[in-house]
């Protein structure tokens, strides 16, 4: 079965799981531009941001076409945005507390954590405000 369809059918029985397998895919974006930003000696808050805003941009696009399936419009987009950038903040704060107050952790192991806190906001948020 064809991702997209898969993630329409999902969606439409069960919409946090099409947003948990949307999430996933931006997860695996974010991650990789982390690693990817990390590998070229980029600060960590940059390359935790630049790797949230990949998975952000990802996320917007596929949630409104698949698991909320409403049309993308300037009010939704700033309200998804506006969502984002406070799970950003959440995001950047877990990291770099846990990568200090427990230095075994490494960035991608607090970032992990931060992602499944993030999910819940931008899930809630996305559900009742952005996309409603």
């Amino acid at each position: 079965m064809n991702l997209t369809i898969y993630l329409q059918e999902i969606s439409r029985k069960r919409p946090i799981f099409g947003f948990a397998g949307v999430g996933l895919i931006s997860t695996v974006l974010d991650v990789l531009f982390l690693k990817l930003g990390l590998a070229i000696h980029a600060p960590l808050w940059l390359a935790t941001a630049i790797g949230f805003l990949v998975g952000l941009m990802n996320g917007y696009i596929l949630n409104s076409a698949f698991v909320f399936q409403k049309a993308r419009t300037g009010a939704s987009s700033i309200k998804y945005a506006l969502i984002s950038i406070g799970g950003l903040g959440i995001t950047e704060v877990i990291v770099q507390l846990l990568t200090i107050w427990h230095p075994v952790l490494g960035a991608l192991q607090a970032k992990l954590v931060a992602v499944v806190v993030v999910f819940f906001w931008n899930y809630i948020l996305s559900r009742l405000w952005a996309f409603r």
